[in-house]
């Protein structure tokens, strides 16, 4: 068997007591179900085919020691001690991109200490959205985690029902958590210490020489969440299972479950059917997000032990979030200069587009369109929002043309509605892979598109939308 070295395990410096070693449940017989050659490019990766599919199936040899790794989180807003990599297995280290290494996360790699009683698998729908989730986003440039690859074979595995077996790759430069630091401070102040400083040196190396660079580290974290958050709510995403534990440390998009693009504006659309409650709804996004600063923060306390630091670091959640998320809605407007009442101008335009079950997407970019196509609409109160937009126009120094262009710049063409996704998921099932990675490298350039996906831009009809999901997806 082909050696798969050289894979490092910086991450076991912790100590047992932030991991155990595990070896994974293999896919024999296993297919490429998608490979994301653009990636593999990016990474320069020497492995050939056959090496890549032992890899991505979990059959790994001896050069390879992978771990899961133990943390804790709060799930629905309550604490829960008992988790860790149920059902995925760090690699280690893998390769590199952009300056960075990459961890490698084989996630459906079978039972593991931290299963739960779980079988520790993955099914087919789950990768594929995951793999399809992942580049969309990257595509649209907000931090995610990347997909390398997902692989089948003819195994089942119990869901809802009976679901064909699949495993998929994850590469990002960290798999830490916020519920890393939430286990940590559980341990006492010595392993706080200690995963801190493993964080700063492995991936924040410029915070080690500030005056106090446990606070400079949590307000990093903190200000990359709002940021990623604020992104989040610009292309009507909604994740689904805001978790402590399914939030990165790095600020990058994680743990893709039930997320939904939004078809219709519903500002308090709920993705995910297990969350009957709504906590996580789209408009409960930002909140959520401060909650799980709030959380991290106090799990601080032994590094910062300060209360009023803390709270100023978290009070720039705040104030990041709402800086990031108007200058994003302002550029989707079309708008490059501020305005007192941009913030107004886009919130009536949301409450009108929720109102009237106005398509997200579609409903940005047609602010392109002439104004006769504007007014073409019988919606008055739309209307008169046009011409509320309009004299806010009047002061920008911009041509016509500039803003048509950042308008269509910003707001994508190409979204994975759920439709779509479970589309892949059906073609896939029914043996044709190919158009996975077909859909991948169009969701990699969402803002200009050929003709053959034009029809994936249009308003979803009636029965394709709606498609709410499960923690199992």
């Amino acid at each position: 068997m082909a050696s798969f070295s050289p894979f490092q395990q910086p991450y076991c410096q912790l100590g047992g007591q932030f991991f155990r070693y595990c070896q994974a449940e293999p896919l024999h017989n296993a297919h490429w179900v998608a490979r994301n050659d653009a990636l593999i490019v990016e990474h320069r990766l020497s492995f050939n085919d056959a090496e890549l599919l032992k890899l991505a199936s979990g059959q790994l040899d001896d050069s390879l020691t992978p771990i899961a790794q133990k943390y804790t989180g709060h799930q629905f807003g309550y604490y829960n001690p008992d988790l860790g990599d149920g059902r995925g297995l760090l690699l280690g280290q893998g390769s590199q991109a952009n300056g960075l290494a990459y961890d490698w996360h084989l996630k459906g790699a079978g039972r593991t200490p931290f299963s739960r009683g779980g079988d520790g698998r993955a099914v087919l729908r789950s990768c594929i959205r995951e793999y399809l989730a992942s580049e969309a986003m990257a595509g649209l440039g907000i931090p995610t985690s990347r997909a390398l690859s997902v692989v089948s074979n003819d195994e089942t595995v119990w869901r809802e029902g009976a679901e064909p077996r699949a495993a998929l790759l994850r590469l990002t430069p960290s798999h830490i958590r916020f519920g890393h630091f939430e286990w940590a401070a559980q341990l006492g102040p010595a392993a706080s210490k200690q995963l801190a400083d493993h964080v700063i040196e492995q991936h924040f190396s410029n915070l080690a020489d500030t005056a106090e660079p446990y606070a400079a580290l949590l307000t990093e974290i903190v200000t990359r969440t709002a940021k990623m958050i604020a992104q989040w709510q610009s292309v009507g995403f909604n994740h689904g299972v805001m978790n402590t534990d399914n939030f990165s440390i790095l600020g990058e998009t994680f743990d893709y479950g039930p997320y939904a693009f939004l078809d219709d504006c519903q500002i308090a659309y709920i993705c995910n059917h297990s969350d009957q409650a709504g906590r996580y709804a789209y408009n409960e996004q930002p909140q959520i997000g401060l909650w799980n600063c709030q959380v991290l923060a106090a799990s601080f306390a032994d590094l910062i032990p300060e209360t009023s630091t803390r709270e100023a670091i978290i009070n720039n959640y705040v104030t990041t979030y709402n800086q990031h998320y108007i200058t994003l809605m302002r550029h989707k407007l079309g708008l490059v200069s501020e305005n007192a009442k941009d913030k107004e101008l886009v919130a009536e335009l949301i409450i009108l587009m929720d109102k009237h079950a106005l398509d997200w997407s579609c409903t940005w970019r047609e602010l392109a369109l002439p104004l006769d196509a504007q007014f073409a609409s019988k919606l008055k109160d739309y209307q008169a929002w046009w011409l509320t937009y309009q004299a806010r126009l009047d002061l920008e120094s911009i041509s016509e043309h500039t803003r048509k262009i950042l308008i269509l710049n910003k707001n994508p063409q190409l979204v994975l509605r759920n439709h779509i996704a479970q589309e892949a998921i059906e073609r896939a099932e029914a043996g044709d892979s190919a158009w996975v990675d077909q859909l991948r490298k169009a969701l990699q350039n969402p803002f200009d598109i050929s003709a053959e996906w034009l029809t994936y831009t249009e308003r979803p009809k009636l029965n394709q939308k709606g498609l709410r999901l499960s923690c199992s997806s």
